[in-house]
């Protein structure tokens, strides 16, 4: 981002560099378009060093196939013609602010930041179109028209069905609205997972139509052991009473992902917050504060697991006795099965085991833990009975839910109604909802990306969630530069474009949320640079 003109670099290219650097025998040379010899890969010898799990071919595997795969995989290879160019006239501290708004097509934006921000982005969050089934052909070039999409169906036959590009598709109208949308989502979510960090984590709202398709989507580009979450989010509790047959919908989804599911921390927040937030799902955290010398703590578990299957069978270094000396604090240990007595301390054994054949369930803690750290441990004695429970310092401390129902449609409709936007947007997200996402994932100065950048709420949701906790977290938004409805309220207001509203509410919500938070936020951030796309 701080050289606008720069260009995306050839994905395949690093692609085929990621493969030698794994196979170096089976890299070759291939004449480009221009003559000029390069790096290639060799699929044959390729397929020889993963034999024999190598499939190709007609051989039947799991996979999700749609018309127009191939070629909008592709599409994410081919490099960008567009440049980014400066905005500083809808642009808002642009000398200090670290926040980006780029006007244009996601697909090309999002390949020219894989050249300065691959694997930089710690939160991606996007709203992306939602599939009504109505006529949805997105304007890419390998995106097809309804009219050639019917055509070649009917000049493949098939028994049972029609062929397509050698793939099984499916005959009913539906088949060609499911594999637009899958051809739009692909390439993106393709680009998008090299953008993430290791450590990284992406949230995509869906409705009921496309959430199936998008599980499976999610699974083949980032792995299925990456697709962490199906998030609930009730988001009109009183329901769609209007609708088509069934029940009344109440509720659409966010399917969580990750660049790698084992560096993902828990999503931890606060027990107040989730409370006051979203008090029908959080109970007000009803723990004792209880103080020692390192400060304040609560107890919530007994030491020992209570997971049956971990046992002197299973965990026998996990299964001993733990002694504790009332007066002095002083803790031992010794074997299950030795019976010492030392004058003076309380004995605690592990807990009683009740499946057949079993004694013991395992301690949570090993000797040598139990030993270093039982400061962290709270020693309750009553008589000659020893209760050990381990001390919890994030004293307000909480896992989020997957379910949210709070933060609701109305409410985001309310906050642009605070910033005097009433119904620029259709469906804006809610502020709160956005916030904690960002609140339970990100901290410090992360870096937050929306490529569906709609009404700027992922921009308000960072500036406020920075205002909260002092974060400096800084975002990227990406919004089309396509024309608002012509007898819709944006376009009745004078908007040229989304792009325009999207700026104009990142503007005021920067002002609002410096109002709101006082004199002793002058160092917030609320400022943002306008890039937009044009050509090379």
């Amino acid at each position: 981002m701080e050289q606008p003109g720069r260009r995306a670099l050839d994905r395949a290219e690093q692609n085929v560099e990621a493969i030698a650097a794994l196979f170096p025998s089976v890299v070759t040379e291939q004449l480009d378009d221009a003559g000029i010899p390069r790096r290639a890969i060799d699929v044959d010898l390729l397929r020889q060093q993963l034999s024999p799990r190598a499939v190709d071919g007609p051989t039947e595997r799991y996979r999700l196939d749609w018309p127009g795969k191939r070629a909008a995989a592709a599409s994410a290879n081919v490099p960008s013609e567009k440049r980014l160019a400066f905005v500083a006239e809808s642009s808002v501290h642009p000398d200090s602010t670290a926040n980006t708004l780029i006007v244009g097509d996601n697909l090309d934006a999002v390949k020219l930041l894989r050249e300065s921000h691959a694997g930089a982005v710690t939160l991606i969050y996007i709203d992306p179109p939602y599939n009504t089934r109505n006529d949805f052909v997105y304007n890419d070039d390998f995106a097809e028209t309804t009219r050639d999409f019917l055509a070649r169906q009917n000049d493949a036959p098939h028994p049972g069905g029609r062929q397509l590009d050698g793939e099984h598709v499916d005959d009913s109208p539906d088949g060609r609205f499911h594999s637009a949308w899958l051809s739009m989502m692909y390439p993106r979510l393709l680009l998008a997972r090299d953008l993430l960090a290791e450590n990284g984590v992406g949230f995509v709202s869906i409705d009921g139509n496309e959430v199936a398709q998008l599980k499976l989507l999610l699974a083949e580009v980032f792995g299925a052991d990456n697709v962490v979450a199906t998030i609930v989010w009730v988001s009109n509790l009183k329901g769609r009473q209007l609708g088509a047959g069934g029940p009344a919908g109440t509720h659409e989804y966010i399917l969580c992902f990750a660049r790698n599911a084992d560096r993902l921390a828990p999503f931890r927040g606060s027990a107040s917050e989730f409370h006051a937030l979203m008090p029908a799902v959080y109970r007000r955290p009803g723990y004792v504060v209880k103080q020692d010398a390192r400060g304040e703590y609560v107890t919530k578990n007994e030491l020992y697991n209570t997971n049956s299957r971990f046992n002197e069978v299973t965990a026998p270094t996990m299964v001993f006795r733990i002694h504790f000396h009332p007066g002095t604090g002083e803790v031992r240990v010794s074997d299950v099965d030795d019976e010492t007595e030392f004058p003076g301390f309380v004995t605690a054994m592990p807990h009683p085991n009740h499946r057949s054949g079993l004694t013991w369930h395992a301690w949570r803690w090993s000797r040598a833990k139990v030993l270093a750290d039982h400061d962290e441990l709270e020693f309750d004695v009553s008589g000659a009975t020893l209760r050990i429970r381990t001390k919890v310092r994030d004293v307000d401390g909480m896992t989020m839910k997957d379910v949210v129902m709070g933060p609701s449609t109305m409410s985001g409709q309310a906050d642009l109604d605070a910033l005097g936007m009433h119904h620029l947007f259709d469906s804006p997200k809610p502020v709160d909802l956005l916030r904690t996402l960002v609140a339970v994932t990100t901290s410090d100065d992360d870096l937050v990306l929306d490529f569906f950048a709609g009404s700027g709420t992922t921009a308000e949701a960072v500036m406020r969630q920075n205002a909260a906790d002092g974060g400096r977290r800084r975002f990227v938004l990406v919004q089309l530069d396509e024309h608002p409805p012509a007898r819709s309220d944006a376009a009745k207001a004078g908007f040229e474009s989304i792009a325009d509203v999207t700026i104009e509410r990142m503007r005021r919500a920067g002002t609002r949320v410096l109002q709101d938070s006082g004199d002793d936020m002058d160092d917030l951030d609320v400022g943002f640079r306008v890039l937009r796309l044009e050509e090379a």
